[in-house]
């Protein structure tokens, strides 16, 4: 016997709406949900329709994360590059320290330890960019404090770092920027979602009690009142051996995913 799956993902509730609005111009004279819940799914301003929000909501996330995609590809690839020359730096420089023409304390100027053992630690973009952005001014400080005898850190420089630095910081913001606003957009959508998706669910149920109670589909077998019903939206699955009922032309594509799956574009 095939079961009602309510929709429980964002295009699932989309599909259930749009379906419905439409069959409320189609079918004026058998309309099966009420206009309190066509209300809001017509095509009325964003400000009172339901449907319009969630369309909206919906379209802007993709769009958001198409925006946001290069900028993140660049700043990763920039990002990658600054941490191979922060590594590099401070190799070099405990190498000197190693062999005598750094001092160990020099480690301070770059927010080191003084007693470090290895690099820091450049695992996230943060401290890339933290260590990163020390380099250019304690390099100078260093050089300050050590007077003519001071030696130049070099392969990498302190200015080539810094330069490198201050692209990808510029780099590493705008890709920052992008996913804020990306996020914003998920957080929109899913704002509106609860609220879609009951909306749905409602229309759903009131289609189908009313096929069961209304005297003028009591001729009607079920597979009958499913078909009406699909013409508002309401989806139906089937089990693996059952006959999908004629004119199912979504019995391929009825299986949604269950209950507690995360509502996406």
């Amino acid at each position: 016997m095939p079961y009602r799956r309510l929709p429980n993902t964002v295009t699932s509730v989309i599909r259930v709406l749009s379906t419905a609005r439409d069959a409320w111009d189609l079918f004026p004279q058998a309309r099966l949900i009420d206009p309190a819940q066509f209300d809001k799914i017509d095509d009325g301003p964003y400000t009172t329709s339901i449907l319009s929000r969630l369309n909206k909501e919906a379209g802007d996330v993709p769009l958001a994360l198409a925006a946001q995609a290069p900028l993140t590809d660049l700043a990763n690839r920039a990002l990658a590059q600054l941490t191979l020359y922060v590594s590099h730096f401070h190799q070099v420089y405990d190498l000197g320290v190693a062999r005598g023409i750094f001092t160990a304390g020099g480690r301070a100027f770059y927010g080191r330890e003084v007693g470090a053992t290895k690099v820091p630690d450049l695992s996230t973009a943060i401290e890339v960019l933290e260590y990163a952005g020390k380099i250019g001014p304690g390099e100078a400080a260093r050089r300050t404090a050590g007077g003519a005898s001071s030696v130049a850190m070099a392969l990498p420089s302190a200015a080539e770092v810094t330069a490198i630095y201050r692209s990808v910081k510029t780099q590493y913001d705008a890709s920052e920027t992008a996913k804020a606003f990306t996020d914003l957009q998920q957080n929109e959508l899913a704002a509106i979602y609860p609220d879609a998706q009951r909306l749905a669910a409602q229309i759903c149920n009131t289609v189908e009690f009313r096929l069961e109670n209304s005297d003028a589909y009591a001729h009607l077998n079920a597979a009958g009142r499913r078909a009406i019903a699909r013409r508002w939206g309401v989806v139906y699955i089937y089990e693996a051996d059952e006959t999908p009922d004629p004119g199912d032309t979504n019995a391929a594509n009825t299986t949604l995913p269950g209950p507690g799956t995360p509502p996406t574009p």
